[in-house]
C-alpha cells in the first residue's frame, strides 16, 4: 500500500491568496514526494471558496514538471461537465506533461450549485458518468474513435497524441454510493471513499458494503484495490492538533453544507454553519491520525488492518493551518511515521525512498 497527500485548495479567508495557495500546495506537494508519499490527488469544484481549483488536469500539469516520480491525480474530474473531444485530448495531454504520472480519477459530483452551471442535474449526473466511463475507457489512446451513446454523441475522430501510459492512464472511481461501487466494478477500477472524518470502524463499515457489492457480482473482494481519505496532521503540540481539528470541521461544514441540493447561493464565501450530529474538533482528533508521530501511526495501522486500504489519501493541510507548521508535519512523517507503520505492517511503496531532489527543495 502506500499514501497520497489530497490538495483541496480551500480558502477559508480572503487574506488567503490565489497565488499564494497554489505556491504553497507546490511546496508541500514537492515535500510530500521526498517524505515517500506515491501520489498527489487535485480537486474539482467551482464557483465557491470551498475549493479553488476548477480543473485537476491543470494542476497536475502545473505541478508534474516540478516533481519527479510522485504521481498526479484527479480527485477527481467531474467528466459530466465536459465536451467528450476536448476531455479526451486534455487527459492525453496531461499524461505527456506529468511524464505518465497522471492517475485519472473519476466522479459524478454531489453539489447541485455547480453542476447546474455546466446544465446538469444532480439526479442525472450518476447515469451521465456511467456513460462518460464507457467513452474513456474505450477511447483513451485510441488514434481513432467514435462513440454513440444517449449522453455522449462523437463522430469518428483522430487524436494524434497518445497517453504515455500504455493502453491509458489508470482509472480510479471516487464515491461512497452504491452506483460508484458497480462503477467501480464493471472495469476493475480501484475505488477511493472517503469516512467524512470519522473513525476506522467508519470506513470498516463502508468497505463491508463495497465487499458486499463484490461478492453478489460472485468476485472476490480482496482483487479490490480500495483508496481511503483521511485528516492527518503529525506534532507534538497538542493546541496545534486541536487546531488543525477545528480546520477540519470547518471543511465538513462546508461540505455538509453544499450536501443539501440547493442550486442558489446567496454568496461565493459559504457560511460555515453547523448541523446537527456534527462531530467536535475533539471528535475529529480522536478518530483521525492527529497528533505525535506514534499516535499517527497507531491510527493509520489500524485502518490497514481494519479497512484493508491499499491506498490512504491524507489531508496534510486544511481551512487555514499554517503552511510552515504544515511543511513540518509533512517531512516528520516522512522521516517518523512511516518507518513506525512499516514495523506493523510492512513495507510501503509507492514514492520510493526518501531523497532530496533539486526539484524538491
Amino acid at each position: 500500500m502506500d499514501f497520497g497527500i489530497f490538495n483541496l485548495m480551500n480558502r477559508r479567508h480572503r487574506s488567503q491568496t490565489v497565488p499564494q495557495v497554489i505556491a504553497e500546495t507546490v511546496e508541500q506537494i514537492q515535500a510530500a514526494e521526498t517524505a515517500g508519499f506515491g501520489v498527489s490527488w487535485f480537486t474539482e469544484h467551482h464557483f465557491t471558496n470551498y475549493s479553488m481549483a476548477p480543473s485537476p488536469l491543470m494542476m497536475a500539469a502545473h505541478v508534474g514538471p516540478q516533481t519527479l516520480r510522485i504521481k498526479m491525480g484527479t480527485a477527481v474530474v467531474l467528466p459530466a461537465l465536459y465536451q467528450p473531444a476536448r476531455l479526451m485530448g486534455d487527459i492525453t495531454f496531461a499524461d505527456n506533461l506529468t511524464e505518465g504520472r497522471l492517475i485519472l480519477g473519476l466522479g459524478s459530483g454531489y453539489q447541485a450549485y455547480e453542476l447546474k452551471r455546466f446544465g446538469i442535474d444532480l439526479e442525472e449526473s450518476s447515469a451521465v458518468t456511467d456513460e462518460w466511463l464507457d467513452f474513456l475507457s474505450q477511447g483513451l489512446g485510441q488514434e481513432s474513435f467514435e462513440f454513440h451513446g444517449k449522453h455522449i454523441d462523437m463522430p469518428q475522430t483522430w487524436f494524434t497524441v497518445d497517453p504515455i501510459q500504455k493502453p491509458r492512464p489508470e482509472i480510479w472511481i471516487a464515491g461512497n454510493s452504491p452506483a460508484s461501487q458497480r462503477r467501480a466494478l464493471m472495469g476493475d477500477h480501484p475505488m477511493f471513499v472517503t469516512g467524512f472524518g470519522r473513525d476506522a470502524d467508519t470506513l470498516a463499515g463502508i468497505r463491508a458494503q463495497v465487499d458486499e457489492t463484490w461478492r453478489d457480482a460472485g468476485r472476490d473482494p480482496e482483487s479490490m484495490r480500495f483508496g481511503s481519505l483521511r485528516y492527518c496532521f503529525v506534532t507534538d503540540d497538542k493546541a496545534e492538533a486541536l487546531a488543525f481539528a477545528e480546520n477540519a470541521r470547518y471543511q465538513v461544514r462546508l461540505s455538509s453544507y453544499l450536501r443539501q441540493g440547493q442550486t442558489v447561493l446567496d454568496a461565493p464565501w459559504l457560511p460555515e454553519v453547523p448541523f446537527e450530529g456534527e462531530m467536535s474538533p475533539e471528535d475529529i482528533l480522536a478518530w483521525n491520525p492527529i497528533g505525535d508521530p506514534e499516535t499517527v501511526a497507531e491510527r493509520l495501522v489500524e485502518e490497514i488492518q481494519k479497512v484493508r486500504s491499499s491506498h490512504i489519501a491524507l489531508y496534510m493541510t486544511i481551512g487555514d493551518t499554517d503552511h510552515e507548521a504544515v511543511m513540518r508535519s509533512i517531512r516528520r512523517f516522512g522521516r517518523e511515521v512511516i518507518p513506525l507503520i512499516e514495523k506493523a505492517v510492512g513495507p510501503i511503496g509507492g514514492g520510493g525512498e526518501p531523497v532530496t531532489t533539486a526539484a524538491a527543495q
